[in-house]
């Protein structure tokens, strides 16, 4: 179920069983998801979404995301995910997210960068011509911190080999940004998502990857060990750089 106003979107969701993760509750690879799919149905909705680009031969790229997560949707539990535009120019656009939980608490917030880029050069495009776009923007609150500089720790200290295979590729003949996702938080293991749940996960794109792409996922703790910082590489190009952070479980997480 949807709603909007002039300049929020809302998407409510159930959450079902077949969408869990091991604990019960929605993973942070599937709320990314999330976040692309109500990203696009509301650029759609505003007339920037994937029909009108493709007509001067260009589509939208998340470049990068920040969330943060008081907790996640547990199974069963009706959430809903709001979207509105912070800011726009002629490259690219900021967007960001409130999630709600079933008695209309907040219980978490996302901030998002998406470029626009030709879809044959794979160059940035120019936005120039939905300059209607500024009257969209919205003044709403988003009190997370934007997605911050993020740096490889070297020497890594796990690094994980993977092939890109056919489930992992889109609609842009690319890797899901979801995918990316997946595979940072398979650098940890069981226990430690049973024991710690991820409070703020932020990812930096930096080049696309395709179908039989082979690339090590390789992370390192920070000095404090309050950070695992992860970068997938393919050879010498780091498609992608993240940070997550994880907090102990409570009874309300």
């Amino acid at each position: 179920m949807t709603e909007t106003t002039e300049k929020i979107y809302t998407h409510r969701y159930l959450l079902t069983a077949a969408q869990c993760n091991a604990q019960s509750e929605l993973a942070p690879a599937m709320l990314v998801q999330h976040i692309i799919e109500v990203a696009t149905e509301h650029a759609d909705d505003l007339g920037v979404g994937f029909k009108q680009l493709e007509a001067d031969g260009n589509l939208w790229v998340l470049s990068r995301i920040a969330l943060e997560m008081k907790r996640y949707p547990r199974l069963l539990e009706d959430y809903s995910l709001s979207t509105w535009v912070e800011s726009y120019n002629r490259h690219f656009s900021q967007r960001n997210f409130e999630i709600r939980g079933d008695r209309d608490e907040v219980i978490g917030y996302a901030r998002t960068i998406w470029v626009a880029i030709n879809m044959k050069t794979r160059r940035p495009a120019s936005l120039e011509h939905f300059d209607f776009l500024a009257g969209l923007v919205c003044d709403k609150e988003c009190p997370i911190a934007p997605p911050g500089k993020i740096r490889a720790i070297e020497p890594p200290q796990m690094c994980h080999p993977y092939r890109f295979q056919v489930s992992d590729i889109d609609v842009n003949r690319h890797v899901n940004s979801s995918r990316y996702v997946e595979l940072i938080i398979n650098q940890m293991d069981l226990d430690t998502y049973d024991t710690f749940y991820v409070s703020r996960f932020e990812i930096e794109f930096r080049h696309e990857a395709h179908f039989a792409n082979d690339v090590e996922v390789c992370s390192a703790f920070s000095n404090d060990g309050k950070a695992l910082v992860s970068t997938i590489n393919r050879g010498t190009d780091q498609i992608c750089l993240a940070r997550t952070i994880t907090l102990p479980r409570s009874p309300s997480n």
